[in-house]
C-alpha cells in the first residue's frame, strides 16, 4: 500500500540526513511530542464521532452526516491520512532523538 506522506518524509530525511546539525536534530525531536498530542486529539475526535453515529442510529429521525457509504469513506480516508502523518511525525522525532545519542565506539588499543 502506498503511503505518500510517510514515503515523502522518509525521502526528505534520507536526503537531508548529512546536512542536519545537532540543533536541527534537536528541533526535529519535537515531532515525537507533536505526534503524541495529535494522536490523542484524533482519538478524542473519533470517539465523539462514534458517539454521534451511535446516538443517531438510536434516534427516530436521522440527522447525522455519515448516512451513506460516500461520507463514511471520506471520513475513513481522512482518518487514515491523519494516522499516516502521525506515524511519520513519530518516526522522524524518534530517529532525530537517536541521532543525538553519542555513539559508543569501543576503544581501540594499539
Amino acid at each position: 500500500m502506498r503511503r505518500p506522506v510517510y514515503e515523502s518524509i522518509h525521502l526528505l530525511m534520507q536526503r537531508a540526513h548529512d546536512q542536519l546539525t545537532p540543533a536541527d536534530w534537536f528541533q526535529l525531536t519535537d515531532l515525537a511530542d507533536a505526534a503524541a498530542s495529535e494522536a490523542l486529539r484524533l482519538a478524542e475526535v473519533t470517539e465523539h464521532i462514534g458517539h454521534m453515529v451511535s446516538d443517531d442510529g438510536e434516534s427516530a429521525t436521522r440527522s447525522g452526516f455519515f448516512q451513506d457509504s460516500r461520507n463514511v469513506h471520506a471520513l475513513l480516508c481522512s482518518l487514515s491520512n491523519s494516522l499516516e502523518s502521525i506515524g511519520a511525525m513519530a518516526e522522524v522525532g524518534s530517529y532525530a532523538a537517536s541521532q543525538l545519542i553519542p555513539s559508543q565506539q569501543p576503544e581501540v588499543k594499539p
